[in-house]
């Protein structure tokens, strides 16, 4: 198995562009009896000479000229490698991936990572938007580096830091009777026709604990938040959702009205797997999004 060195290589280049044993031992700060062993050893490691030589000067003989294109090719992918090893220890390239719910990912996510993507152009994030359970389990299974989800995390494997609260706000058609006040009370839901996120959705986690204290019934279920909005648009029924998800909410047939009376918020956490060192990138974007949470 041939074994060649980048010192052999770098050697090779000098003494082929010097033609010369002294000065191109100078270029590479070998002394001339270590530079002369050098270029030695990779001759017998390659099996041929390189160079003709006389008492004058030393040249490139017909397989030292087929041997440049590979020296060159070969420190050249070598300082490729040797960068990208550098880059990726020190955090500036390579991928992480980031669990998070499908309600973060359409806004508030997309402005973050944009920010983080102009600091760190060589870092590529892989995203697996959803539900807040599965981010979860994708944090226990390794599948995901880091996550951003609401409910509790009170999984012995996670660790959990709370980024912000988020408020709940309810949605009804234009023309509903409740578009009338500037504020509700969750008694004025009770009797209404209720269009509920499904099961394993992270609001749905709040309204189930709003149903156990009042008379709030369930019509139907849905799971994306544009199949809520043309629900409630087209009055088949009031919903409540979270105030990082109005946006898609801003329709000529839906009013937004904020709660008076509750004190219920999604709290939204960034967690990651205990005891487990994450990787360069990794850190990187788990402080970004501690530090930029709630930047607009």
């Amino acid at each position: 198995m041939m074994n060649i060195s980048i010192r052999q290589m770098r050697a090779f280049l000098a003494l082929a562009e010097a033609g010369n044993f002294t000065r191109a031992s100078e270029i590479v700060c070998l002394s001339q009896p270590a530079f002369s062993a050098l270029i030695a050893s990779l001759e017998q490691e390659v099996g041929y000479r390189l160079f003709d030589r006389d008492t004058r000067k030393v040249q490139l003989n017909a397989n030292g000229l087929h041997f440049v294109e590979l020296a060159n090719r070969f420190t050249h992918h070598y300082q490729n490698i040797t960068e990208e090893i550098k880059l990726y220890s020190q955090g500036e390239e390579g991928s992480v991936t980031l669990a998070v719910l499908p309600s973060l990912a359409v806004q508030w996510l997309p402005r973050l990572i944009t920010k983080f993507s102009a600091e760190n152009p060589h870092i590529r994030i892989n995203i697996i938007d959803t539900q807040w359970d599965r981010c979860l389990q994708a944090i226990v299974n390794n599948t995901a580096d880091i996550a951003v989800t609401a409910g509790t995390p009170s999984l012995k494997e996670i660790q959990a830091e709370l980024l912000f609260s988020d408020d709940f706000y309810l949605i009804c058609p234009k023309n509903h009777p409740l578009t009338q006040k500037k504020q509700v009370e969750l008694k004025d839901l009770e009797e209404e026709k209720f269009i509920a996120f499904s099961n394993g959705t992270s609001i749905r986690l709040f309204t189930d604990q709003l149903t156990q204290l009042y008379n709030i019934r369930y019509v139907l279920e849905v799971r994306q938040l544009t199949t809520m909005m043309g629900l409630v648009a087209a009055g088949q029924g009031i919903s409540i959702t979270t105030g990082l998800t109005l946006f898609q909410f801003e329709h000529d047939s839906i009013t937004i009205i904020p709660f008076k009376d509750l004190s219920l918020k999604r709290a939204v956490y960034l967690i990651k797997k205990k005891e487990h060192q994450l990787s360069s990138q990794a850190i990187k974007l788990h402080q970004f999004i501690k530090q930029h949470a709630n930047c607009d």
